[in-house]
């Protein structure tokens, strides 16, 4: 039962990636209960992969600076932009289904949770993991890479 969480989230590392302009990461899944007990999946649950510069590094939105009036200026800044701690964030909601304004994949990423979860009898599903607070943690591999 999800009363017994406080809090899920994921810790964030570098993955491999195949080309050297794209970014890859690996996410492993945690929940720590209301005693303070943290329970962490072992092995990366989830990975996105993305290209580290240009619009295409843009998961959701765009979340830099404010793009200049003229289309061309626009379009350079665009080719510019380095992808950013949201874009990893946006790309692992996405997997976990917790935002509404994305597409939802037909198989969300908590299995390893709700397994993990379960050997402690707790019993959980995909709704009630995303119904309760979340928070991301970033290896320093991670945020040197993204230059945050």
């Amino acid at each position: 039962m999800s009363s017994q969480i406080a809090t899920v989230g994921a810790v964030v590392e570098p993955g491999r990636a195949d080309q050297p302009d794209h970014l890859a990461v690996n996410a492993q899944l945690f929940a720590e209960l209301v005693d303070g007990t943290r329970l962490h999946v072992t092995r990366p649950t989830m990975g996105a992969g993305m290209p580290r510069q240009g619009i295409a590094a843009i998961w959701k939105r765009y979340s830099g600076p404010l793009l200049p009036d003229d289309p061309d200026q626009r379009d350079r800044a665009l080719e510019n932009y380095r992808v950013t701690r949201h874009d990893v964030e946006d790309a692992i909601n996405q997997l976990l289904g917790r935002d509404p304004d994305q597409h939802r994949p037909p198989r969300l990423s908590w299995e390893p949770l709700i397994e993990l979860l379960a050997g402690h009898s707790i019993t959980v599903n995909d709704d009630d993991l995303i119904a309760l607070p979340f928070t991301f943690e970033f290896s320093d591999e991670l945020l040197a890479e993204l230059g945050s």
